[in-house]
């Protein structure tokens, strides 16, 4: 398809070339501005935008969305998709030897300083789209004061997702506030013939998970923690309440919360599972019951609750810096298809066809476009005290999957909280290059 529309590129050039040697030869007096016409008519459109991106980033919404601004602009978006755990890679390998893809897609947030932006990110701050960001997609977009990247995702978090029935059922009344209450809670569920957690144990990012969502509360009680540890001026190690949560995690699966062999447990199962009505709680995100009345209509957003991770008597729901974003080379030559593209997504009408069908993300990154707020967004953040960044998106050289694995571990008696906080200091410890 690609080298078809090179063919037509190329005849279109040539026709336009024979016209203006043609009236050249008749000695037209408004030679000059027709040549500029055509040679504008010939250069409208034509330009290829290249898009690197994670294979688990890219939806069908998307491709539908290029493919009709190829069809208004002329242009053509050529996807350059790698697998989830080869991108990173993959990008830093090619942005290294100069040859980035036009736009790339990367976490928001602290995450963007692992890419260069300096050297890699154009700035983006007087684009006009810009003035329309609310003001958490402005801030998990922007570093070192420039805003560089275009985003449309979601600011979302990760909390017990609970099912309002079953709790019922086991008689629990009020929603668990502290460690102990949880317990308590999870004894009734077990009691009713219900297991009471769902846990991915297979899936290692989401382990890493729980503790990035409580890294939260660290920083809540003691500012400039984030900052510390990304200067390198501070470590993990030694944090009792971060130490604490972790060992009271391998309580909970001692206990049988997490049913039997939980490390067998997949993420792709987990929509299913929390459908079949046998678990009455999992950590996921705001957006997750969505996905869950796909499967079982009878079980609707109003069929959930959530709260924020209660483990050391946790109280903060930790946050996204919005998601994914994305970048534009600063070694790119089509600069200015790549502007009006991201003109083309920011239109209200494509926002609104984008969010309609991302029933996976929450509220919109533009103030002119509600989006999708979940009724467990509205709910974990009545039940918090506050919120924050996780240490996914406020921690430098933070991996879930590497954090997970460390965790592992613990389940399988062969480490403590406090070996794993120390194992995460010795994984970020070479980023810094020390």
């Amino acid at each position: 398809m690609r080298n078809k529309k090179l063919v037509k590129m190329t005849a279109m050039a040539a026709t336009a070339a024979m016209m203006m040697t043609l009236v050249a030869g008749c000695g037209n007096s408004g030679s000059d501005s027709a040549d500029k016409k055509e040679d504008s008519t010939a250069s409208k459109g034509g330009s290829t935008i290249t898009i690197a991106a994670s294979a688990g980033w890219v939806k069908d919404i998307d491709k539908e969305l290029a493919a009709k601004y190829e069809e208004e602009s002329g242009n053509t978006i050529e996807w350059q998709v790698s697998p989830d755990d080869q991108y990173e890679n993959v990008l830093n390998s090619k942005l290294s030897v100069g040859e980035g893809a036009d736009i790339f897609y990367i976490r928001s947030g602290v995450t963007i300083n692992k890419y260069q932006p300096e050297k890699h990110m154009m700035d983006l701050s007087d684009q006009e789209w810009v003035g329309r960001y609310t003001d958490w997609a402005k801030e998990g977009v922007s570093n070192d004061g420039k805003v560089v990247q275009f985003q449309t995702w979601s600011v979302d978090g990760w909390g017990i997702l609970y099912n309002k029935a079953i709790f019922e059922e086991a008689g629990i009344t009020e929603v668990p506030k502290d460690f102990a209450s949880f317990k308590t809670a999870c004894d009734k569920v077990l009691a009713a013939g219900k297991t009471p957690i769902y846990e991915p144990g297979a899936a290692q990012w989401h382990l890493g998970t729980w503790l990035s969502e409580l890294t939260t509360q660290e920083e809540a009680e003691n500012a400039g923690f984030y900052d510390s540890l990304n200067d390198n001026s501070e470590v993990f190690a030694g944090k009792e309440g971060l130490s604490k949560a972790l060992d009271q995690m391998v309580e909970l699966e001692k206990a049988g919360y997490f049913g039997k062999d939980f490390m067998a447990n997949t993420w792709e199962d987990m929509v299913a599972k929390m459908a079949s009505e046998e678990y009455a709680m999992g950590v996921v995100y705001t957006t997750f019951p969505a996905e869950v009345e796909a499967v079982n209509p009878e079980l609707t957003q109003e069929s959930w609750g959530m709260f924020p991770i209660p483990l050391n008597d946790n109280k903060e729901f930790g946050v996204s810096a919005g998601g994914i974003g994305r970048c534009v080379n600063k070694d790119t030559k089509v600069a200015d298809a790549v502007m009006d593209y991201f003109d083309f997504l920011s239109q209200p009408e494509n926002l609104t066809a984008y969010y309609d069908a991302r029933k996976d993300l929450g509220p919109c990154s533009f103030t002119d476009i509600e989006g999708n707020v979940p009724a467990a967004y509205g709910d974990v953040m009545d039940n918090a005290s506050g919120s924050g960044f996780t240490a996914e998106d406020g921690v430098l050289y933070w991996d879930s999957a590497q954090v997970g694995n460390l965790m592992q571990g613990m389940f399988l008696g062969n480490s403590k909280g406090e070996d794993v906080l120390k194992g995460i200091d010795d994984l970020r410890q070479p980023s810094f290059g020390e």
